[in-house]
């Protein structure tokens, strides 16, 4: 039996009412509103400013012969020093900064294979103003070499850097930390790293850097000349021909 269609019935859609305007009061509150989000954000940053800790600042020097590319006492990693090796490789660096991880590959490498006959010192130009925890950092090597390990620190600061570097804290206890690790007299470590000439020491290193013109790490000397360096491949096939 055929069926018989059905009227097609069409629905319309209820009219839609008019948004009334807002009322000022409504606006006021939305307009406070919005004023007590921005207040809260700009809060929120300050804050985290403060929580921030500040760049450690270095005691001014301005010693009368500055600009030594090496001076005596100079850290080594090498067994040749300056006196005796056929070439002196210097490197200044801050131990926070990425491209000084990168470089200390190849500086080690030059260390194996060349360090009887290549004298590598390692000068510190911490960056206060981008690296927070330079000067501690540094201060952390130079507690070390007072107990005759700063080669050990220093490859510990470089493998760990990515763990510490991006901290927003004090990484004093984090380096002390490190120097336990080492098997060093802690209370040996805590005087150096109070003690002013510490600190003095770091300052005259980066005087040295400023006066030499080195902008930024890591800044590298070959025999006193400055390197201009495209990658650190091109670092050993200077020293190698330096000893051709």
């Amino acid at each position: 039996m055929p069926r018989t269609a059905r009227p097609v019935t069409t629905v319309r859609s209820p009219k839609k009412k008019p948004k009334k305007p807002m009322s000022p009061r409504s606006a006021q509150l939305v307009a406070v509103a919005v004023v007590i989000g921005f207040i809260a954000i700009i809060a929120v940053i300050v804050l985290t400013s403060m929580n921030r800790e500040a760049p450690q600042a270095l005691p001014e020097v301005a010693p009368d012969d500055a600009g030594q590319v090496v001076r005596d006492g100079a850290h080594l990693l090498t067994e040749a020093t300056p006196e005796t090796a056929e070439v002196v490789l210097v490197e200044f660096l801050d131990f926070q900064c990425p491209g000084c991880t990168s470089a200390s590959v190849a500086v080690g490498q030059l260390a194996e294979q060349y360090g009887d006959r290549v004298a590598i010192a390692i000068r510190h130009f911490p960056l206060t103003s981008i690296h927070p925890h330079a000067v501690d950092a540094a201060v952390a090597s130079e507690a070390a070499a007072a107990q005759g390990q700063f080669t050990a620190m220093y490859e510990a600061l470089f493998a760990t850097q990515s763990e510490w570097g991006q901290a927003g804290r004090d990484q004093a206890g984090t380096f002390r930390g490190l120097a336990e690790q080492l098997g060093l007299d802690m209370a040996e470590y805590d005087r150096v790293v109070d003690d002013p000439a510490t600190r003095e020491r770091i300052a005259i290193d980066q005087a040295d850097a400023l006066a030499l013109g080195a902008a930024g790490t890591p800044s590298f000397f070959l025999d006193g000349e400055f390197l201009q360096l495209n990658s650190f491949d091109e670092l050993q096939l200077l020293v190698e021909e330096r000893l051709q």
